[in-house]
Formats: structure tokens, C-alpha cells, sequence
């Protein structure tokens, strides 16, 4: 009787550390699954004349954000924007709506406590300045 219990016990702990390998590999892995993502970051980007923008990006859990740029060397201005966004299909990278119709959305992928900027079809943006486009996180 003791033996059978044993291998009863035995299959059901097998059954359950089956189902919960099962389980996990299903699970979709990405920052959109986290709140961790939520923030604001910033940094300084290029700009096509002068010595670049101040960026600050804050992403809210509630998916607004908040993009505010101010050109160095040129203004005092500071140019705002907000909105909404999505994320795309494998939840790693936010495409914030645009503020015009007829305009591009804007594409930012998520790191470790980064936020890329990329191109305007979502691609990462690659030379000689493309670590210029990694906003980091404030904590």
C-alpha cells in the first residue's frame, strides 16, 4: 500500500511539473506584460541643425504618454506632445499615435532601462550616431 501511494504521489508531482514546463513555455515574455516598462526617460538626440534635442519620454501604464523636445542652442521653447500607444505584436516596442492625420506614428523600442528611438517604419536606426537614439531611464 505504502509502495502504491509513493508511486501515486510521484505521478502527480511529475503531472504537475509537466504542465507548469507546458505553461511556461506558452507564456509571451516582453515588456509589455510588466509594468516595469512605465517611466520616463531621457536624453539628448541628433538634430539635423544644431546640437541636438533634449528628449523626455514618459510612458504611463495607463498607455498615454508624454514627449516633451527642446532644441540646445536655438530655443528655450520646449515643444510637447501627447497621446496614446500601442505596442506591437511581439510587445516589445511602443508606437505612440500621431498628433496630424496624414502623419507617421512615432516607433520606440523598449531595453533594460532604455527606450530607442527608431525610424519611420520601425526599424532600429544603425550607423555612426545610433547609440545617440537610446533614451535612458530616470529612476
Amino acid at each position: 500500500m505504502e509502495n502504491l501511494l509513493k508511486k501515486n504521489l510521484f505521478a502527480a508531482v511529475a503531472a504537475l511539473m509537466l504542465l507548469n514546463a507546458l505553461s511556461c513555455g506558452t507564456t509571451k515574455h516582453s515588456p509589455e506584460n510588466t509594468s516595469a516598462w512605465a517611466g520616463t526617460y531621457t536624453g539628448v538626440i541628433p538634430s539635423a541643425g544644431g546640437e541636438g534635442i533634449n528628449a523626455i519620454i514618459t510612458l504611463n501604464t495607463d498607455k498615454t504618454y508624454t514627449v516633451e523636445y527642446q532644441y540646445i542652442g536655438k530655443s528655450d521653447d520646449v515643444f510637447t506632445r501627447t497621446g496614446t500607444f500601442n505596442w506591437n505584436s511581439e510587445g516589445d516596442t511602443v508606437i505612440m499615435d500621431s498628433e496630424k492625420e496624414g502623419d507617421s506614428p512615432s516607433y520606440y523600442k523598449l531595453g533594460e532601462n532604455t527606450l530607442t528611438q527608431l525610424d519611420l517604419t520601425g526599424n532600429l536606426i544603425t550607423g555612426e550616431f545610433a547609440n545617440d537614439y537610446v533614451l535612458k531611464k530616470q529612476q
